[in-house]
Parts: C-alpha cells; structure tokens; sequence
C-alpha cells in the first residue's frame, strides 16, 4: 500500500517510552490538583465526579465559550453572566476559556506570532484565579495538551483545579507559523497526557474536539467513529488517561447528533464523562433570526439524547452573533435563556423519538468504525510504525493526513467517481452541506463552465476551518481553473513560496481566527521580499484585536485600503479571479 507521508520528523527519532514515563513521573510530583469555588460550593473533588452525579439525577448540564481576550474583561464578563443567569432562575455548569494561540508555545516564542483574540495568561496569579471568580467550573481546551507548551500549561491548570482539558485533536491541524519543533511538540504533547494519566482515579477527563482535528476534514462519519477510537487507543490504552470526545461544530442535524452521541457513548469503555456537545455553527450566519432557530434545533437535539442515555457531555449554548464578532455578555445570557426553553419542552419531544432506529443507525456506524480502526493499526504497523508507543502513532498519523486515511483505510464503498474514492457510509453534515451550497451557488453563475480555463489559483485557509475554502475550491475547479490547495493552517511563507513555485500570483484565502489583517500584512511583505506580486482574495470572518483592545473589530476598510479583496459573495467568486488576474 503506498502512502506518502509529509514527515515533518522522522517519527523513530523519539525518545523510548521508559525514558518518557520516567519525565512523566517526575513532572506529577510536583502537580496537587487545585480546589475551585465550584468544587466547593457542589462538594465535589473534579469536574467528573459532579458531571456522574449530574447523570444519574437527570440533570441538563450548560456550557459556555468565553472568548474575551484580557483577564480583566473575562472576569468581569463571568461575574455578569453568572450573576444575571442566577437572578433569572438559570444556570451554567461550565466556562470554557478560549486561549489565545500565543499560549499554546513557550513564553519566550510568543513574540514570534501575532496576538490573536483568545485570553492569555500573563502570570501565574492570573492561572491561579482562574477557577476563583465564580462557582462555575473552568473547562481549557484551545493551545492545551497538542500544543508545544502541552505540558507547563497542563501542570498549571491542574494546579488551578482544572480537571478537564484538551484539545488533543488539535495536535494534528493548529500549526504555529514559523516555529518548527515538532519531535519536542510531541514528546510534550505524550508527556501532558501521561501526567493527566496520573490524576485520573481524582477525576481528570482529556478532551478532544473531533471537529477541531481531522473530523473536520474526514468525510464518512463511520470513518470519524473509527478515528475517536484511534485517539482513545493513544491515550486510554497506551497512556493511561481518561479520553471524552466533544463534537457538534460541523453536525446540522439534530437527528444525528443524537446518532452520534450514542455511538461516542457505546466506544467509551472507560465509562469516562463527556464534555460537552458543542453548537452547530455550520447553520451560522448573519441572520440573528435564523440563528435562533439553528440555536434551538441542535440544542434540542443534544438535550434529547442527554434525558435518554445520559453521557455527562453539557449543552453548549452558543449566542446568535457567534459567526460575526465574539458576543458579549449579554448575547451569551440571552442565548442560555432559549436553550432553558428547550430543555423544559424536550420532554414532550423523547417519547416519540424511533429509537429503534437510531439504535441501528449507531450500531452501523460503530460496527463500520471498528473496521477502520483496525485497518489504520494494521496499515502503521505495515510501515514499521511501533503502535506501541503513542509518539510513533501520532506524528505518522499527522503525517499520512486524513485523506489518505480515509482513501487507504475508510470503509465506504469504493468509487472512482466518490470524492476520495470511497461512496460514504454515511456522509457527514458538512460534505452534505459543502454539496448544497456550491450546487446553489454554481446554478447562479451563468458562465461558470470553462469560465477561468487557464486561471491558475491558490486557495487555503489559515486555520483549522476548512468549510469556506472547500466551497471556493470546488466553484473554482468547476469553473475550470487550476488550483493549488495548500489546506489548512497554511503559513504567509507557504503560500509565497508555491506562487513562486507556479508562477501564480491570485490567492484566495478563508480565515476564522481573529488575524486577517496581520495575516494580510505578513503575506505582503513575504511577496514583496520575493519581488512576487500578489492578488489576494480574503473571505470568512476578517476581523482582530486593534490596539490594546479586549474585542476584535471589522478589518476590511484595512484590508481594502492594502488592496485585498474582501468581498464575501462566492457568486462574484469567478469575476474577483478575472479582475485579479
């Protein structure tokens, strides 16, 4: 079976596992899990042991995703959100604090990336208060365990009574520009999970967000059950942690949340508590109206499954004004209180649910996974690939990418014709979707076929989210032109170095991570140091954080004035490359 690995290192280049468990050891002597006000006031000892006894007494637990950028305005936004959600009869569970991706390398590397829109920690004093500001439970996914600070930012977590953390997942897709140190990214991302391993009989869950690594780009969703059981492998079996999949991001339908969540259920053999389900954002738009009803249909559906088979995971409550600007406080009350709605009407809605059929629905999804994990450890281990030791699994696994694994290993029926080669066994929600929408994007352009023979175009996204660039990407192919698709979390230096590879100066990017115009800014200068002279169209959510301040503001009266092209609507996609070109 040939498959081509893009080696960043040569993944046998790793220290032998006594060595690791050895560091492992000496790294939880140092650790004593921290007591928050939420431990306290519920009388627990972890996050875990409150979300069991929330399963057994059928409560519907909340999440929420906090985004603000300082220390300051997160704690006064917590303070405001709890207060105000307690006056008015509601309730949250748990805060998920969104990191910047400055923390997710060394203090002393940050320098070397742009500031984003997560919080950063500046100080110890701030880890430390962290679980002190309300008796709602801190939950650390982003620029955690994955990261290459995998381990300081884990240890001081724990110490600030941080139980659940992650996001493992985002090892194989969040890139930090500039920083090449993949062999230590790996030994501390090994080093993270092991040290979390120690503390799992006090309650510590690791937490992967499957829609922030490769689920965001496999196409089969039996495919993405066999892949949660890979990640469970590398962690529960060989490392010894306690592994909760969150997922919900790229999933529209509320049956097959429900589906799904079954199937994380039946595979969690450790019976370890789930995180959270979080929100559909693919229905996400700048309709507030619709988004209310996008809000209420797969929070409807999660708070379903959760009444029925309980698996511990919250309901993420995510605010209406999510997919244009990081919501404030009061958008993100306004939002708990319509998913409070839900929950009291959820009720009516279980007795009628055929779950017969999702029952056979899941057991079809799980028996397929089964097939593709087995297939994947067989395949690693054909390449002399030791799946024994988690290291060697995890940099050949980034290594070999999820297309190739679902083309070599993926269970739907084979297809020259199938995207990837394969018929899926059940697509999911976001190649359904991605097909919707170029069809009706496609039927509008009058000209489309042939329309940009001979164009040559790059097209990439520069962070995981990889929803707007498949679209341009297949409107562009479908246009007939050449395109070069460099993938996510693609680097200024990538993109100027495949145009001077092509000799193809139009660029057109999708961006999500709050650094379109710093982005902007280094691709200009990179092009500009290669006497290249780039045509860039920017699409998805083009805003930053500007001067000193705590929220992201629109960028495109910037990125208009440095000649980019910001123009949103895939329709006018075919005519911006022609201009450009």
């Amino acid at each position: 079976m040939e498959i081509h690995m893009n080696k960043r290192f040569e993944f046998k280049d790793l220290p032998d596992m006594a060595s690791i468990r050895s560091e492992i050891d000496k790294i939880a002597k140092d650790v004593t899990i921290g007591e928050t006000l939420f431990m306290k006031e519920k009388g627990v000892k972890s996050e875990a042991e409150y979300k069991i006894k929330m399963a057994k007494e059928g409560h519907i637990m909340k999440h929420t995703h906090i985004g603000w950028n300082s220390w300051d305005t997160t704690a006064k936004g917590t303070e405001k959100i709890y207060n105000e959600l307690t006056r008015r009869g509601s309730y949250v569970d748990r805060f998920g604090y969104c990191l910047d991706w400055v923390m997710g390398v060394p203090e002393n590397m940050r320098h070397l990336l742009p500031v984003g829109t997560g919080l950063t920690f500046k100080n110890p004093d701030e880890w430390a208060k962290i679980g002190q500001v309300v008796p709602v439970q801190p939950h650390l996914g982003d620029h955690m365990i994955g990261s290459l600070n995998s381990v300081e930012n884990t240890v001081n977590a724990l110490n600030a009574g941080v139980t659940t953390m992650g996001n493992i997942s985002q090892y194989y897709t969040y890139e930090y520009p500039g920083i090449d140190m993949e062999k230590e990214r790996v030994i501390g991302m090994i080093e993270a999970i092991g040290v979390m391993g120690k503390f799992r009989d006090q309650g510590t869950i690791i937490h992967s967000n499957l829609d922030d690594g490769f689920g965001a780009q496999f196409h089969d969703l039996a495919n993405l059950v066999g892949w949660a059981m890979v990640e469970r492998y590398i962690v529960e079996d060989l490392l010894g942690g306690g592994m909760s999949h969150c997922f919900g991001n790229l999933f529209s339908d509320p049956m097959l949340r429900i589906t799904f969540s079954q199937a994380m259920l039946e595979i969690n053999k450790t019976h370890t508590p789930g995180t959270m389900a979080y929100g559909n954002t693919i229905d996400f738009g700048f309709d507030y109206e619709r988004n209310f009803g996008a809000l209420s249909s797969y929070s409807l559906g999660d708070i379903i499954a959760q009444r029925h088979l309980p698996s511990g995971h919250a309901v993420t409550v995510i605010p209406v004004t999510e997919a244009a600007r990081i919501p404030s406080a009061d958008e993100i009350i306004q939002a708990h209180m319509t998913v409070d709605m839900m929950i009291e009407k959820a009720q009516y809605f279980e007795p009628y649910i055929d779950w017969e059929k999702i029952k056979a629905d899941k057991d079809i999804l799980v028996a397929c996974g089964r097939i593709f994990f087995e297939r994947v450890l067989n395949g690693l281990d054909d390449m002399d690939v030791d799946i024994t030791h988690p290291g060697e699994m995890l940099a050949a696994l980034k290594a070999i990418g999820p297309a190739q694994l679902e083309e070599k290993f993926g269970v739907g029926q084979s297809d020259k014709l199938a995207m990837r080669g394969r018929i899926p066994v059940r697509p999911t929600d976001i190649v359904s979707t991605i097909n919707k929408k170029q069809e009706a994007i496609t039927d509008k352009i009058a000209d489309l076929p042939g329309s940009l023979k001979g164009y040559n175009v790059i097209v990439g996204s520069t962070d995981v989210h990889e929803f707007g660039k498949e679209i341009v990407k297949n409107v562009l192919i479908k246009a007939g032109a050449n395109v070069y698709d460099l993938g996510s979390n693609v680097s200024a230096t990538e993109v100027v170095d495949t145009m001077g590879e092509t000799e193809c100066n139009v660029v057109v990017m999708s961006t999500f991570n709050g650094i379109a115009l710093s982005y902007a800014k280094e691709l200009f200068a990179d092009a500009k140091k290669e006497d290249i002279n780039v045509k860039l169209i920017m699409g998805g959510l083009l805003n930053e954080v500007k001067d000193g301040g705590s929220l992201p503001v629109d960028v495109k009266p910037e990125l208009v004035q440095m000649g980019v092209n910001c123009d949103n609507d895939a329709e006018k996609l075919v005519v911006n490359v022609k201009a450009a070109s």
